[in-house]
């Protein structure tokens, strides 16, 4: 069983290291790394990786004569998503190449894990699929922001959101969060990044991207997907995290590949960190009065409280401890 993993990543250098080395410490035998106009010191951060492929993304020219992938190529140079599609397929040629068997897409702020209370096994969990089963779809379960700064947050944290949408409306969490624009708060959830999750593909399916999220085949046929394992995602994790990620998203547009328009926090935070004419101070204080979970806010989350007397029916709050075991087994090029 030979498992490669693909990211396209900017400005990471916080994450990547430590997400490769946890990801081969698990399974993956190859990673192929897309910088997409990185600015740090990511590169350098992973050059003594002997799995590691790496390079800048991929030209759209590359695959213009593809129609099944015009898409992505005739939107490239605005929407980072595209050009991650087209990294993504081309790893996949890749992959297909060198023989493997599954190919994972994710984030560098993103880790898989198939194992929730011990070490996740890839190999193990990918021997156990059906073979008619051509995409592996994981569950996205959100970091609860909880510190303002984190040494290595991979380690260190271990408490998540479960979910967005409770099956129960009334048992949804918000949160109020300052709009300077309009100098109030507005409501949103407690859930801040993507819902979609993350997926495997099994190389000799012959599938593309549909999106970042799911693909397909070439021919619109949908493939067999199954729901297995998580995506754990550490979005805007502290508060130079959050800066960060808002300060990628500077140049973004409005509006997805898709045409749907952006959330509008993410909408508000892109504004609050890039257009506010706030400090690096300032912005870090409006982390900690607006995104982090207090103390009191966690110990409610674990309790499942609705309301004093009421418990919420799905838990809102998940412990993870897989990953941090795993970090603290790694040997790995420390």
């Amino acid at each position: 069983m030979k498992i490669a993993v693909v990211l396209t990543v900017k400005n990471e250098s916080r994450l990547l290291r430590d997400n490769l080395r946890y990801h081969y410490e698990i399974g993956v035998s190859k990673a192929f790394v897309y910088f997409d106009g990185t600015t740090d010191d990511g590169k350098e951060t992973i050059k003594d990786f002997d799995f590691v492929d790496s390079q800048d993304s991929v030209n759209p020219e590359v695959y213009k004569n593809l129609d099944y992938l015009n898409k992505f190529t005739s939107q490239a140079e605005e929407h980072h998503t595209a050009r991650q599609c087209l990294n993504t397929y081309d790893a996949l040629q890749k992959s297909k190449a060198l023989g493997f068997d599954w190919l994972i897409s994710i984030d560098a702020d993103e880790l898989i894990a198939t194992q929730t209370d011990k070490r996740s096994n890839l190999k193990t969990f990918f021997n156990n699929q059906d073979d008619s089963v051509d995409v592996i779809n994981f569950r996205t379960l959100e970091v609860l922001q909880q510190q303002e700064h984190f040494e290595n947050v991979f380690a260190e944290a271990d408490l998540f959101k479960t979910r967005k949408n409770f099956k129960y409306r009334g048992e949804s969490i918000f949160r109020k969060i300052y709009n300077p624009s309009l100098q109030k708060f507005d409501k949103h959830y407690y859930w801040y990044g993507q819902t979609m999750g993350k997926g495997a593909i099994r190389i000799n399916s012959d599938l593309i991207p549909h999106n970042v999220h799911r693909y397909i085949h070439k021919n619109d046929d949908q493939p067999k997907n199954i729901n297995d394992g998580y995506v754990l995602h550490y979005h805007a994790y502290d508060a130079e995290d959050f800066i960060k990620k808002f300060r990628n998203f500077s140049q973004h547009p409005e509006h997805f590949l898709s045409g749907n328009r952006v959330e509008s926090l993410k909408l508000l935070l892109k504004d609050v960190v890039n257009n506010q004419g706030y400090s690096e101070v300032e912005l870090k204080e409006y982390f900690k009065n607006n995104l982090l979970f207090t103390s009191k806010n966690i110990k409610k989350l674990s309790k499942n409280k609705k309301l004093f007397f009421l418990k919420r029916r799905q838990s809102a709050v998940k412990q993870v401890v897989s990953v941090v075991k795993t970090f603290d087994e790694i040997k790995y090029l420390k």
